[in-house]
């Protein structure tokens, strides 16, 4: 992996267990903004991107929607998506070039949403702004040239546990989902330090990173709530077909299997993709790390068959 980029995100994990919140927040946004264009490999062309406003009691959620050239004729299936960053950093406008290889290569349309962050807004803001993203999305289907029997939703890293969630979110609500791409998740907050997350060399999720979630997001509240830890939820039915993601250089790769193991066990149609030399983040990373531009776009076209657009 790229020195500048080890270095870099280095200091901004040193600083969470070193520097008060609100600098180590600060440096990492900053870090982030600055660096989001140098760790990605020119995204491919797709027809429009816009921007979208979406209600909420707390003020309007910020989202973009991205339409690729082989959307096909509207209404079309589409995909709800959850950008990483830990509940902590990250933006729709630093996931702009993934969502748009998300859109070109699984022919998805694809809309990004810019949830609240701590530790200005700590649980469960996030999961309050995916729930109510998710209810307008269903409403208003149409103005996004979505077909509401074919809407899923995605995510990676704490976006993928907010798209985790929205699953049995949704079917406590009765909404249909058509699928769920979950990309490296993170799917319980309650051991963070166990074996099974030792970081591996190379990484770039550590027992400091996963520490500064416990502390500036989840906050009081208890680590083992399913909206936190959907690997807990004691319900799996219901859940659409599920394509998961996981990296063998990710100390998040076995929850990831078990919660894969705990959809099959329900019934749940289940797809998997194992990138054994990849790291978490590898999405964001295509212009850092070796193969994840391949492995990427290997990912977006799999859901793209699951969702039956390839």
């Amino acid at each position: 992996m790229d020195k500048y980029f080890r270095d870099l995100f280095d200091k901004a994990v040193t600083r969470f267990s070193t520097d008060t919140p609100a600098h180590a927040v600060a440096f990492a946004r900053t870090a982030i903004a600055g660096g989001k264009d140098n760790w990605q490999k020119p995204a491919p062309p797709i027809a429009t991107v816009r921007a979208v406003s979406i209600p909420s009691p707390e003020g309007t959620i910020p989202a973009r929607l991205y339409t690729p050239l082989g959307a096909g004729v509207a209404p079309g299936p589409g995909l709800l998506y959850f950008h990483g960053g830990g509940f902590i950093v990250g933006d729709v406008a630093s996931y702009d070039s993934a969502c748009r290889r998300l859109a070109a290569h699984s022919r998805l349309r694809v809309l990004s949403v810019d949830y609240r962050l701590a530790p200005e807004h700590p649980f469960p803001a996030a999961h309050d702004d995916a729930q109510h993203a998710l209810k307008w999305v269903m409403e208003n289907a149409d103005n996004l040239d979505m077909d509401v029997n074919r809407i899923a939703v995605g995510g990676d890293s704490a976006g993928g546990t907010l798209a985790a969630w929205l699953t049995h979110y949704a079917r406590e609500e009765g909404l249909s989902l058509a699928g769920q791409l979950l990309i490296f998740p993170l799917l319980q907050l309650v051991e963070i330090k166990s074996k099974q997350r030792k970081s591996p060399d190379g990484h770039v999720l550590s027992s400091q990173a996963l520490t500064a979630i416990r502390t500036l997001y989840v906050a009081d509240a208890d680590p083992a709530d399913p909206r936190l830890s959907p690997l807990f939820c004691n319900n799996f039915q219901g859940v659409p077909p599920t394509l998961m993601i996981t990296a063998g250089l990710d100390p998040l790769k076995a929850e990831g299997r078990a919660y894969a193991d705990k959809l099959t066990a329900a019934g749940i149609a289940v797809q998997s993709l194992h990138f054994k030399a990849m790291p978490h983040g590898f999405i964001s990373l295509t212009g850092l790390v070796p193969g994840a531009l391949g492995a990427s776009e290997e990912c977006f076209e799999r859901f793209g068959k699951v969702m039956q657009c390839r």
